[in-house]
Order: structure tokens, then C-alpha cells, then sequence
């Protein structure tokens, strides 16, 4: 009689193992009846402070319905203005740059179906749309390289700047402008850990996603703004910035509180 050895004794445990893990039912106390639970969640993402409630659907799958906001008024920052020709350094008799302050403000709500491959795990696929808009508004001067504001040289008229092909009028050397980033409605999909109903009445969600949030629209005093005759005087370190705003990070932790 030939005796295996345990190494291949072992490898047949576990084949046997896998082989009754696949064939055997699951077991039904892990799967929750559609729409017997209610979920809250809350927590912090790259969209801000966020609330979601969430409900089973059906088997594998969490319907989310959520809320997500922010506000953040930046410190003082300086650009340095592209002057391809010289024509900037001419107007003002030296280099120049823009000085400005912003207000980020984001609100946005979320409708997202989570799907959990194994019942009673933690690992799931996400996916839906986020509703809504992030600006960036901005107040600001044209200053010189010792930051008091530019002085206008005779007989130069006032400048327009280009910022990305659009217009910019900064007459009196001041600039305010409304940036909206992206899209309002912005497809999502993510991966994530956590249950979708908590054992326990607490329990701990984590999510990394992308959103497709489109290209940036520019308004000047509430007017959006016309393309550039030519392409002289360019926000190039700014418009660099914000670029990769059209897919935006999602990072997400919540704490959950099962209501029922």
C-alpha cells in the first residue's frame, strides 16, 4: 500500500475543503430581508462631513442615499502670470503676479447601491451618482514682486490675462472670479470594507472611490467668459492646480449606527 505524504495529504484537505465551501448553502441568519434594516452612517470624506442612511435592497445589495458638505476659506496665495512676449512686463514696467484669497465651498448628495459578493462579508463594489457642485471663489490683485499692487504704465492700457483660452478682465488690477469644478451630476465608483448592516448596533465603514466630475466652467462678475483673440498672458500654474479635479479621490470613513 503506497502512503501519501503529507504535503499532498494536506493539498486534498484543503480541495475538499474548497470543493464543500462552494457546494454547501449559505447560511441564511448572515442575509438580511430587503428594506428590515435601516443603517445611518456619518463620518468624514474628501467631499466634507457626510450622513448617509442605507437599507438592504435585495440579496447582495445596499441601497445608500446620502449627504456631503464642506467650507474652507484659504490663506493668502500668489500666482505667477505667464508673459510669453513680454507685453505684461511692458504695462506694468516689471514682472507681476496674481495675489488672491478663495472660498471653497462643496455640497453635494449621493445615491449609491453597494454590492457585497459574499453574503455576510465585508468586502463590497460600489457605484451611482453624486448630485451637486464645488466653487472656488476667488478675490484678488495684479501685484509686483514686492507684493504692493501693480501700478499701470503710461500709456499702456489695462491688460486681458487668459486663463486656459478664457478672458479675463482685470481693470484696476482687480480679479475676482467664480470657479465651479466640474459637473453637477458625477458618476462614482468605489471599493470598500465594512458590513452592510453591523452585527451590533456600531460598526466601522472605509471606501476609496473616484468620481468623474467633468471639466471646470470660469464666470467673471456672473457672466461666464468668452474664449481669448490670442493666447498671450496665461494663469498656466493655476490652471495646472486644478486639473485633476475632473477625476476626483474619494477617501470615506463612517462610523454606523443600526436603527433596526
Amino acid at each position: 500500500m503506497q502512503i501519501k505524504s503529507p504535503s499532498f495529504a494536506l493539498r486534498d484537505y484543503l480541495i475538499l475543503l474548497l470543493v464543500i465551501c462552494l457546494t454547501h448553502p449559505t447560511v441564511a441568519q448572515d442575509e438580511t430581508p430587503a428594506f428590515k434594516s435601516i443603517t445611518v452612517a456619518t463620518g468624514l470624506s474628501t467631499l466634507g462631513f457626510n450622513l448617509e442612511v442605507a437599507t438592504p435592497v435585495a440579496t447582495h445589495f445596499l441601497l445608500k442615499a446620502g449627504f456631503n458638505t464642506y467650507s474652507y476659506n484659504t490663506q493668502s496665495h500668489r500666482f505667477n502670470l505667464d508673459d510669453p512676449y513680454g507685453a505684461l512686463q511692458e504695462a506694468f514696467g516689471q514682472r507681476v503676479a496674481y495675489d488672491m484669497k478663495a472660498k471653497i465651498r462643496n455640497v453635494h448628495a449621493n445615491l449609491v447601491v453597494d454590492y457585497y459578493p459574499f453574503i455576510g462579508g465585508i468586502l463590497y463594489l460600489s457605484g451611482g451618482i453624486y448630485i451637486g457642485k464645488t466653487t472656488l471663489s476667488t478675490r484678488g490683485t495684479i501685484v509686483n514682486r514686492d507684493g504692493s499692487p501693480a501700478q499701470l504704465q503710461p500709456p499702456y492700457f489695462w491688460p486681458e490675462l487668459d486663463f486656459n483660452g478664457q478672458k479675463l478682465d482685470i481693470t484696476n488690477g482687480r480679479l475676482d472670479t467664480e470657479l465651479t469644478l466640474g459637473n453637477t451630476l458625477k458618476p462614482y465608483i468605489g471599493l470598500g470594507l465594512g458590513r452592510a448592516v453591523p452585527k451590533r448596533r456600531l460598526g466601522i465603514k472605509v471606501e476609496m472611490g473616484l468620481l468623474y466630475a467633468g471639466e471646470y466652467s470660469l464666470k467673471q462678475n456672473g457672466v461666464n467668459l468668452g474664449p481669448v483673440e490670442k493666447r498671450a498672458h496665461n494663469f498656466e500654474e493655476a490652471d495646472t492646480y486644478i486639473r485633476w479635479f475632473k477625476y476626483y479621490p474619494m477617501a470615506k470613513f463612517q462610523l454606523q449606527y443600526r436603527l433596526f
